[in-house]
């Protein structure tokens, strides 16, 4: 999915007519009804980067698909002289309000997927820089619109590693042939689907080596054991721990180097032979620094620290996008599937602009049908800028 300007759908509501008492009132267009909701994180940029993609995820909480999908960015009480947004894909914004569409309209349901805004800092002031207010709505009607809007303050302040995880959906089955994984179609009770989550560093300083931890969703387990990882004896999560894996600062990563700001990893898993289709929520990665270093990183898998030195315990400059949840989509069995049913492999949605500030996608390589172009024991892909593109 991505986002495109579906203003013209709703011609003549006009922005701030979309926005009523700290919500919306958009005519419904549709009679579905739907529970949406909405979550933001990442809002807060070290001082010495550049400014910082912050993560917002749009939950459909529902058993149906909801469509005509519109998120509205109301940065009216945003500083814009210390950060600001740029809309590129979206509507103008008007009256401080931006809104988007998603490609496709459609959230399906069960769906937990993830975009990204840009954030850039304007001159060098550090400290607040006011607020977002983040709202979802669809064409139909909603029975909980108490958690269709997110507010999240806006700083510039701090030093050291800035964590940002996201964690995509599964819903769809796969087969290992020789050292390539393949899409096969819709994730049903019995199969093997894929776990894909990027981890990357949006600080001002390195993160010396990386620990992750896995949590499944109830009714799925991890299919097989990991290298550098430890599973529960229900295999139902998981921490894994990469002491020489390094990420310097996005704004740092350069094409060519062996220095990297980003990693892509991915986890077999098996749905319970009995799970029932359906969304299987409660999934979650999180990602933490292991340590700290103030300049570029140690090359992958080489230390540049003396035998008398270690990496100073990390810092972390805003925890809030340290972990994203995900869903594990099954469809019912001669079913269309348990979300939007086909579609594109669960890809993250990118926001406003497509990409991370330094060229890192936060798409992944998955899609229907392709081929995951990855050594099968092989489950750390590296990122550099420009890497990672849609297969669509």
């Amino acid at each position: 999915m991505i986002f495109r300007n579906r203003a013209l759908a709703y011609a003549g509501t006009g922005a701030a007519g979309i926005l009523v008492a700290g919500l919306f009132a958009a005519p419904a267009l549709a009679e579905t009804s739907a529970d949406l909701a909405i979550e933001a994180s990442g809002t807060t940029i070290a001082v010495g980067a550049p400014g910082k993609t912050t993560t917002v995820s749009l939950i459909n909480k529902s058993q149906v698909d909801a469509k005509g999908i519109l998120v509205g960015l109301d940065i009216s009480k945003l500083d814009t002289t210390k950060v600001d947004i740029d809309e590129s894909g979206c509507s103008p914004r008007e009256d401080g309000v931006i809104l988007c569409g998603i490609e496709g309209d459609t959230l399906g349901a069960g769906e937990d997927v993830d975009w990204g805004f840009p954030l850039k800092r304007k001159g060098t002031a550090t400290g607040d820089a006011g607020e977002i207010s983040a709202i979802i709505l669809h064409d139909g009607t909603d029975p909980d619109e108490s958690n269709n809007e997110v507010t999240v303050k806006v700083k510039v302040e701090g030093t050291g590693p800035d964590l940002t995880v996201i964690a995509n959906d599964v819903n769809k089955a796969v087969t290992v042939e020789g050292s390539k994984i393949k899409i096969t179609g819709d994730l049903h009770a019995g199969d093997t689907g894929q776990l894909i989550y990027t981890a990357f560093n949006q600080g001002d300083a390195t993160a010396a080596g990386l620990k992750i931890s896995v949590k499944l969703p109830k009714g799925v387990t991890f299919a097989e054991a990991e290298k550098e990882c430890v599973d529960n004896a229900a295999k139902t999560s998981r921490v894994c721990t990469y002491d020489d894996l390094d990420l310097i600062p996005v704004s740092q990563d350069k094409v060519g180097d062996d220095l990297i700001a980003g990693a892509r990893f991915y986890h077999l898993l098996t749905v319970g032979a009995d799970v029932k289709a359906g969304a299987l929520t409660g999934g979650q990665v999180t990602v933490e620094a292991l340590g700290a270093e103030a300049t570029t990183a140690r090359t992958t898998g080489e230390s540049a620290l003396p035998d008398n030195a270690e990496a100073v315990a990390a810092t972390e400059v805003d925890a809030t996008d340290n972990t994203d949840a995900y869903a594990v989509l099954v469809a019912a069995k001669g079913g269309s599937g348990g979300g939007a049913g086909g579609g594109d492999g669960g890809l993250p949605v990118t926001g406003p602009q497509a990409g991370l500030i330094g060229g890192i996608g936060a798409a992944v390589l998955i899609a229907g049908g392709v081929m995951f172009l990855v050594a099968r024991r092989r489950r750390v892909v590296l990122v550099t800028p420009g890497d990672e593109k849609s297969t669509d």
